[in-house]
């Protein structure tokens, strides 16, 4: 009997020794005015980044939808064009200026190929190019910012 209270009283020990020193026992503490201070300044540093970011995005893609797709009911593509290349130095096209015949030399060529094209030029929409558009300066002003931000990133 003694020996079994002996083991009972060294498991109570043990278990009592267990639950103290678990990570659960031990109760989390608070800030300090300190931590909590740079805590809200960094959370407002990042608050006004996002808001920047979000910003930047949305005129991003005020400009790619405007500029760059077309957009029919509810489906949108992109304007693009489809081109082949056709000749060669050697078979090509004759460029060059017909007062002097010796200066042409056959040259290859781009054309439009709706059938089976080799490649697509992006196709712009002219307002976003010319003028004094408002698309054309978000276009600027989003290309303006991304440089900016390239800039102070390789400082």
């Amino acid at each position: 009997m003694k020996r079994f209270l002996m083991l009972v009283g060294v498991a109570v020990v043990a278990a009592a020794m267990y639950v103290a020193a678990s990570p659960a026992s031990r109760q989390a503490k608070a800030p300090t005015a300190r931590q909590f201070k740079a805590l809200k300044a960094q959370v407002a540093t990042l608050s006004k980044k996002l808001k920047a970011v979000k910003s930047e995005a949305d005129a991003a893609v005020g400009v790619i939808g405007l500029c760059y797709l077309t957009v029919s009911g509810n489906t949108a593509s992109f304007n693009v064009l489809p081109v082949t290349q056709f000749g060669s130095n050697v078979t090509g096209f004759l460029y060059g200026t017909s007062s002097a015949p010796t200066s042409a030399a056959p040259r290859t060529a781009l054309d439009v190929d709706n059938v089976s094209p080799q490649n697509y030029l992006q196709e712009v929409t002219p307002a976003c190019v010319t003028g004094t558009t408002a698309m054309r300066r978000a276009a600027e002003h989003a290309a303006a910012s991304r440089l900016q931000r390239w800039a102070e990133h390789t400082r």
